[in-house]
């Protein structure tokens, strides 16, 4: 599957074991973001496992968080944040409280680590969207 980068995010399907996406905006994560995100994610029929990776330092609007508390747990299986610094913990401990409460969520400061407990504990015989189920 083609990944997707709307500017400020990239999603894209790892070796047909989950998504990886990278926060890499130092703006705002707003209501105009949504659509192509869920676009992407809706191709599939179960929730992916996740791996967030954050480069940027950014914000997330009020409608963006309403709409993640109310549609994750339908496209999300689990997410493991990849954490570069105590602002990092801090955001994900607000994310899996707030947004994400409905799904696991784990921090990780080592990606193979992160990887290895999506991929024990959340993996789904290989990811595809419902195109290439089709095919």
């Amino acid at each position: 599957m083609e990944p997707l980068d709307t500017g400020k995010v990239s999603l894209c399907i790892e070796d047909g074991r989950y998504l990886h996406a990278v926060i890499y905006t130092n703006g705002e994560l707003a209501e105009q973001d949504i659509k192509p995100v869920t676009d992407y994610l809706d191709r599939f029929t179960l929730p992916l496992p996740t791996l967030i990776v954050r480069k940027g330092r950014y914000a997330i609007s009020i409608p963006v968080q309403i709409a993640m508390l109310q549609q994750t747990k339908r496209r999300l299986k689990a997410v493991a944040f990849l954490e570069r610094d105590h602002k990092d913990v801090i955001m994900t401990r607000i994310a899996a409280n707030t947004y994400f409460k409905d799904i696991p969520v784990k921090s990780f400061y080592d990606e193979e680590e992160a990887v290895n407990w999506l991929s024990q504990h959340f993996y789904q015989t290989p990811l595809l969207s419902d195109a290439q189920n089709s095919a």
